[in-house]
């Protein structure tokens, strides 16, 4: 596998601003990623916010949304999924989301839409690259987008200043908006995202057959008190806005969507070539980001990192299972460490990542 390495640099930013504080959070953020096979248009497609084309009749819809944090938390009140196609040059998708109170407020765009009740795609193109777009939507239409070059953990930021140039997105209401009065259904949203928007020079302007992106879905939902003429958000006794409910397609464990490493992922398929998913470089990934992950909680307990699988597996012995099927080496120096992770049945499948979250495949 061709080895390609991405550099974060931490002289502005050395500590996390978050780290796994115990095993019980660290097996919150254990559940499989989705999986969704996108399948190839086969008509034009107007951005109108229907999916009345015959392409969209075709494909089946994504599981419902769950609560951020997963199956230990209710599940949401309002059901929402997506479905997805694809020709050489975008990305277009579909959702839908069960509401009897249709509302919206947010009029200028890269304003922060969230602060609406909205909907959120977040894009990671490059597997192997630390760089990811995030698009917010509301019921009426309002758009911001912006460009993570790493996540805000390792102290990424956002800039509002990017554009997913040639982006369309349409929405489309059953029933009203900014009524209260009256029982609405359901909105929807349609984009067709161009890929050149979101690749970088050298990585190709089109979508390939069997190409893999890592993507996730979010759906924020503010609880809302709501008289004859207005909606205002609910407080509790001491007048603090309640926060908002996260839903998501693939669950993350926490509250925090900036996990690009706990997204679903999808696939690009046509008839004539569908192949599943090669689940072994997302597997040594996944041992790859928990064995960091116990490092932090580790280094909580001990106030040192562990210096060898062994060691970290005393204390944890949650790991043991995982390193099975490769072999670790640690290097360690003061408080910093740099993991191998190789696959014992595939030695070029391999994977390197250090104290600062930086990971090299």
């Amino acid at each position: 596998m061709k080895i390609i390495a991405f550099i974060l640099s931490f002289i502005i930013y050395p500590v996390f601003t978050f780290a796994q504080r115990n095993v019980n959070e660290f097996l919150q953020l254990q559940s499989p990623p989705q999986t969704y096979y996108v399948h190839p248009v086969t008509d034009a497609i107007t951005i109108d916010g229907k999916d009345n084309e015959t392409s969209w009749s075709k494909v089946p819809w994504t599981d419902s949304f769950k609560d951020i944090e997963g199956s230990n938390k209710p599940a949401p009140t309002l059901e929402t999924k997506v479905k997805m196609l694809w020709d050489k040059e975008n990305l277009y998708l579909f959702a839908k989301l069960q509401e009897p109170h249709i509302k919206g407020y947010l009029k200028q765009k890269d304003t922060i839409i969230y602060h609406d009740n909205d909907f959120e795609i977040f894009l990671k193109p490059n597997l192997l690259s630390p760089e990811y777009i995030e698009i917010e939507i509301n019921a009426l239409n309002t758009v911001m987008d912006l460009l993570m070059t790493k996540a805000y953990r390792f102290g990424g930021k956002a800039n509002l200043n990017w554009d997913t140039k040639d982006l369309e997105s349409a929405v489309y209401h059953a029933g009203s908006i900014n009524h209260p009065q009256d029982k609405d259904e359901f909105w929807t949203v349609e984009m067709k995202i161009p890929v050149k928007s979101l690749k970088y020079f050298g990585e190709g302007n089109q979508i390939k057959p069997n190409e893999i992106w890592k993507i996730n879905f979010s759906r924020v939902q503010w609880h809302y008190d709501n008289s004859e003429t207005v909606y205002s958000k609910r407080k509790d006794s001491n007048g603090k806005t309640l926060p908002e409910e996260n839903w998501v397609w693939s669950p993350i464990g926490l509250v925090n969507m900036h996990y690009p490493e706990r997204w679903g992922h999808i696939k690009f398929i046509d008839a004539a070539n569908q192949q599943p998913i090669d689940e072994q470089f997302f597997a040594i990934e996944k041992v790859t980001w928990n064995i960091f992950y116990l490092q932090q909680i580790y280094r909580n307990d001990q106030k040192r990192y562990a210096t060898s699988i062994q060691e970290l597996s005393k204390l944890y012995p949650e790991i043991m299972n995982e390193r099975k099927n490769y072999d670790i080496v640690f290097s360690n120096s003061n408080n910093f460490y740099r993991i191998e992770i190789k696959s014992k049945t595939q030695p070029k499948l391999k994977t390197t990542i250090d104290s600062r979250g930086n990971i090299y495949f």
